[in-house]
């Protein structure tokens, strides 16, 4: 028996893992192997002196039902839990209990884990699955590219070991590349360096060779590169000193790259560089969307401009052309006979007064400042008013209290109202229109109808579904040859 016991003790003198025993009743420490006294960070005396709860970090109700479940089931559990250090570290440990009886008395077996590190590395992984969710879920939003990708650079920050991260982009026209995102960035270091530097930026080479580049000694390759004199003043401010670059790939082309920063001595791992190149396909997704939202925003705007030119020429320049005929046959008849030159001149205030109710409407249409100030439905009224006094179409309106919606929606709104009566006025060759204002379980609703012949479906369509999809919300349309149009759009309001 004395054999025996030594050699159980020597077994648990020696085990990497944890061993404690614990009196059931009295909740203290009968016996800790050096292991669990490492891993807690007190002695076998101070341990034996304590009970249970100055160690599990958990309510004390929690340790008590844990060991009154033990008792009852009198066979091995193991389950996760959480240890507290003398120190005042929290461990994540995992434990396997039991039941023994000892003198005549329970006492409960528990060998313990450490699994901090593991435990680390799946919040590690799930904060990263959060990361590119978040990163996916914000590349919609329309927001400017700065900040877009400074939010994305944050992010990454946040589930990587990296300190701080820089996103570059190259400028086509100018053959160079500009710093338009960061974190972690002392403000105006890196930002002056890219300026003055860029040329000789280790950026080039990820982006000529198409892969990653681990740039290490990163200060000490700056401070003996002469061709880097621009940035010595800079880098010293920076918390890194190596850089693991990788470029921004979209469709086989290159749009940039993306800089993650890192300690001196350390650098990222195989399964990060998977991260960070999944972080990288996301920023490209979002460097190719505002590029295509910028040319379809520049698109937009050309057309807008086009259908203010020929408003104006249709109306203000024809306005102004018959002003300066009415103004050159009161010249003739003047001299001769002037009371002749008085029905030209009425003739030309007329006109006057015409042209500048038209371009009042223009440059409400253009800016409409009502809108802010006196909200959508007031916008609307003013809009409904001068397409039936420009056009002498019957418009019928049904507003009712002004929607609980933020300002981009109801300009979307305004503008979609906008473009329907434009396509009704052109196009439509309707007598009279109906706009109707109001609001369901999911958000603003808008919807306008005329009596007209109808009109193709692409007319202006697009631009409407665009306004409608940057607010989540949903365009609807019905347009029958000979019966007219129906136009029904729901933005949401939150």
């Amino acid at each position: 028996m004395r054999a025996g016991e030594e050699r159980y003790r020597a077994v648990i003198e020696q085990a990497t893992d944890g061993i404690y025993l614990l009196d059931a009743e009295t909740r203290r420490f009968v016996e800790t192997n050096p292991a669990f006294q490492k891993l807690v960070g007190y002695n076998a005396d101070e341990l034996r002196a304590m009970e249970i709860y100055r160690i599990v970090d958990h309510p004390r109700e929690n340790v008590d039902s844990t060991i009154q479940r033990t008792l009852e089931l009198r066979r091995r559990v193991v389950g996760n839990r959480r240890y507290r250090r003398k120190d005042g570290a929290v461990l994540d440990v995992e434990v396997g209990v039991s039941v023994i009886s000892l003198d005549g008395r329970d006492v409960i077996c528990t060998i313990v884990r450490d699994v901090t590190e593991r435990a680390q590395m799946q919040a590690l992984l799930e904060e990263r699955v959060a990361t590119l969710s978040r990163i996916a879920a914000d590349l919609v939003l329309d927001l400017p590219m700065e900040e877009t990708l400074s939010a994305l650079a944050a992010s990454v920050v946040s589930a990587s070991t990296a300190v701080s991260c820089l996103i570059v982009l190259i400028d086509d026209e100018a053959d160079e590349i500009r710093m338009v995102g960061s974190h972690g960035v002392p403000e105006g270091a890196v930002q002056a360096a890219y300026e003055k530097a860029r040329d000789t930026s280790p950026n080039w080479e990820a982006i000529r060779t198409r892969g990653p580049l681990l740039f290490s000694n990163a200060r000490q390759t700056v401070s003996a590169n002469p061709w880097l004199t621009a940035i010595h003043d800079f880098y010293p401010r920076v918390a890194g000193d190596t850089v693991y670059i990788v470029p921004l790939l979209s469709r086989g082309k290159a749009l940039g790259a993306i800089d993650f920063v890192y300690p001196p001595g350390q650098e990222p791992g195989e399964e990060e560089k998977v991260f960070l190149g999944a972080v990288a396909d996301q920023a490209a997704v979002a460097v190719e969307n505002a590029c295509l939202f910028s040319d379809a925003r520049g698109k937009a705007t050309l057309e807008e401009r086009q259908r203010l030119a020929r408003e104006l020429h249709d109306s203000v320049s024809q306005a102004l052309y018959s002003i300066a005929l009415g103004v050159e046959t009161a010249r003739e008849v003047l001299p001769d006979n002037p009371e002749r030159a008085a029905e030209p001149l009425d003739y030309v205030v007329t006109l006057a007064e015409a042209g500048m109710t038209e371009m009042r409407a223009l440059i409400f249409e253009l800016r409409p400042e009502s809108l802010e100030k006196e909200g959508l439905v007031a916008a609307l009224e003013k809009q409904a008013a001068a397409v039936q006094a420009r056009h002498g179409i019957r418009v019928e309106t049904t507003f009712g209290d002004e929607p609980d919606a933020p300002l981009e929606a109801k300009e979307s709104l305004y503008r979609i109202a906008q473009e329907a009566l434009h396509n009704t006025v052109k196009h439509a060759r309707a007598a009279n229109v109906k706009i109707k204002l109001g609001r369901d379980s999911e958000g603003t609703t808008l919807e306008v109808s005329d009596d007209g012949v109808g009109f193709p479906g692409h007319l202006g369509l697009d631009s409407m579904r665009e306004r409608v999809s940057r607010q989540g919300g949903t365009l609807e349309i019905a347009s029958v040859q000979g019966k007219g149009v129906q136009i029904f759009a729901r933005v949401l309001s939150g």
